[in-house]
């Protein structure tokens, strides 16, 4: 009696043992399914460019809403605390790019200019130009798995480990990136843009896939949170616009789009890094924060 019970709790065990064990490989492939991926090249353009198309423009317009991240206090803008790190190319930080900065500055002054009401929308300083690679933690992420876990002084040496094990292969010249019209995304506007070489986008979407399976930094609950997009952020919404305001502003926008960016402009992006940011108007360097060259 006592053997048969004992074989009877070894097959319940093993049960046990053989449930858990697939139990544990269906999540594993539930969450493979559910994994964000970057799109397709094709698919990709093809969504930039519906994104600044005149009926989206329009669209978009109807739906833009304050951003919350800067307030005017009647003489100055003050922003409003937003932390965090991102892996960013910064326009000003990558050679060959200053036409497009002074062609980008351009378009805020016609934005400040036309935008209607005076002081509805912060322009963002030319410095702070950028097109997010990866990224990591901000708010509430950044705070509960780097600030409160004092985590602040190592993540940049965890990027770097990150940074040596990308296995993406450097080219002599910069990656390009054409900068295609203006889109309101939610609550705000910025530049986007397309890709023309099949290799380029492949250098950005490997870069993002190794990033991202970096075990140390994924304990730390880095992952990719939504596909790369290609966008520099221009200005950000901060008061409600009535219909005649939306209506305006997407009417100035589709003059600009086809005015300006009717001429090819690209973003040269050689190098990405890390940056810190207490708000979405200056992003820091430190000396020992990493840099990754795409270029030879």
């Amino acid at each position: 009696m006592w053997y048969r019970k004992r074989h009877l709790n070894c097959i319940a065990k093993s049960y046990k043992l053989n449930f858990s064990h697939m139990y544990a490989q269906k999540i594993t492939q539930l969450a493979n399914m559910s994994k964000m991926r970057d799109l397709a090249m094709h698919n990709y353009n093809q969504r930039q460019l519906h994104e600044v198309s005149d009926e989206r423009v329009d669209e978009a317009a109807m739906k833009i809403q304050p951003a919350g991240n800067f307030y005017f206090n009647g003489k100055t803008w003050v922003p409003n605390e937003y932390m965090g790190f991102a892996v960013v190319s910064m326009l000003n930080n990558n050679p060959g790019n200053e036409d497009l900065t002074a062609l980008l500055t351009e378009v805020q002054r016609e934005l400040q200019d036309n935008l209607r009401p005076m002081d509805s929308f912060y322009m963002l300083p030319p410095e702070s130009f950028h097109q997010t690679v990866a990224n990591t933690l901000s708010a509430d992420r950044f705070k509960a798995n780097i600030l409160d876990a004092d985590l602040e002084n190592q993540y940049p040496a965890m990027v770097q480990n990150a940074f040596d094990n990308i296995s993406t292969y450097k080219q002599p010249s910069p990656i390009k990136m054409r900068l295609v019209g203006l889109s309101i995304f939610g609550t705000a506007i910025g530049v986007l843009g397309t890709f023309e070489s099949d290799t380029d986008y492949g250098r950005i979407l490997d870069f993002r896939s190794d990033f991202y399976e970096n075990e140390q930094l994924a304990g730390l609950d880095v992952k990719m949170t939504r596909p790369f997009i290609g966008h520099i952020t221009l200005a950000y919404a901060e008061q409600k616009l009535n219909r005649n305001q939306r209506e305006h502003m997407a009417n100035t926008i589709k003059e600009i789009n086809a005015y300006i960016f009717s001429r090819k402009r690209y973003f040269l992006i050689s190098n990405t890094g890390l940056r810190r940011y207490d708000h979405l108007a200056d992003f820091k360097v430190a000396p020992n924060y990493p840099v990754y060259q795409f270029t030879l």
